[in-house]
């Protein structure tokens, strides 16, 4: 299921909260409309708001293009850029997508019409991650042998992403190149409801799946066994910690405990060199009634975390969509982050 579509000059956005309940689509016109459909929880993938990001910056073009070539234009776009952050504070991702809105290809300055620049900017970011999330699923399948098990903590899906991306992409192209046997979903929840979303893609594919909580992960590997562990990251340090949804860290402890090799899976772009290690990330906690929520608990009170922070040493290797990075991260990460591919040039007709 793909969530983003962008075609003549309208976004449509697939309300990911209600999938697969009801499959609703959000239609978005204006980049007004964007920004009420990133912040109304319904987008729940940062990387699909960066994209839907970029385009809504587009429709704030669009809007005004009779501007273009004076300093109106720019103040509209700079408007739009702060409407589009404040409907996600402190998204890194969408931050950066802006960022590049901000400075397109050399070749496309050449163009005087600025809204075709606009247009062909955004499309040549979109493209860009569905490559990245290809070469990550590629980069990943050259670990795997003939009759791989793998277990996989992971919530993206094919509907999450433009393209079947992170870990799950990873066993998705494992299976089609038959070096493949079983995939086991590790998921957080306790109603298991973004694993069922996963396991139902695999069961399309016909791919074995068996899908268990986060608890049982220790076990499984005892008793069961991986041949690879693949945890989709939220950044990484330059010292390689690792910032990722909770439950990632215990079960980085599970595979070192049993000699299961643990690979992140994350973009380049999510390798952070300022931060030295995964202090930097902090302690922010979640919200307290995610835990608590429908339960009886009397006077008790919940905690959970916001994310794990997992110390380097437990990361066999990093897999990005530049290739697989292992100790000493400080110099194989820094290589992946300076050594980037020359950017894509999308050859945009008016």
């Amino acid at each position: 299921m793909i969530s983003l579509q962008w075609q003549d000059g309208v976004l449509s956005l697939l309300d990911q909260a209600a999938y697969p309940q009801q499959e609703h689509w959000i239609t978005c016109s204006t980049v007004e409309e964007t920004a009420q459909a990133l912040s109304s929880g319904a987008i729940l993938e940062e990387k699909i708001a960066a994209v839907a990001g970029v385009y809504g910056y587009c429709l704030a073009a669009m809007a005004h293009q009779e501007l273009q070539q004076t300093p109106q234009f720019q103040e509209k776009l700079d408007q739009a850029k702060a409407l589009l952050l404040a409907s996600r504070p402190g998204s890194r991702e969408l931050a950066a997508a802006l960022d590049f809105m901000e400075h397109p290809p050399e070749a496309y300055t050449k163009n005087v019409d600025q809204l075709t620049t606009l247009l062909a900017t955004a499309v040549t970011y979109d493209r860009q991650q569905v490559i990245a999330d290809r070469n990550i699923c590629r980069n990943g399948t050259d670990l795997m042998g003939e009759g791989t098990r793998l277990l996989l903590r992971t919530d993206r899906g094919a509907f999450h992403s433009a393209s079947p991306c992170g870990a799950l992409g990873i066993a998705r192209r494992g299976w089609k190149r038959d070096v493949l046997e079983q995939v086991t979903l590790c998921e957080g929840r306790p109603s298991l409801a973004a694993g069922t979303l996963l396991a139902q893609e695999l069961s399309k594919e016909n791919v074995p799946c068996t899908l268990i909580p986060d608890h049982a992960a220790a076990t499984f590997l005892a008793r069961q066994g991986a041949h690879l562990v693949l945890a989709d990251g939220i950044l990484a340090a330059k010292n390689g910690d690792l910032k990722a949804p909770v439950g990632t860290y215990e079960l980085a402890i599970a595979c070192y405990f049993h000699s299961v090799p643990f690979y992140a899976v994350l973009h380049a772009d999510d390798i952070d060199l300022t931060a030295e290690n995964g202090s930097v990330f902090g302690q922010e906690e979640g919200d307290p009634a995610a835990v608590t929520e429908g339960l009886d608990c009397g006077q008790a009170q919940g905690w959970t975390p916001a994310y794990d922070v997992v110390p380097a040493f437990l990361i066999t290797g990093m897999i990005t969509d530049r290739g697989i990075a292992c100790a000493p991260y400080e110099e194989t990460l820094e290589e992946q982050v300076k050594h980037a591919p020359r950017k894509m040039i999308v050859h945009f007709d008016a």
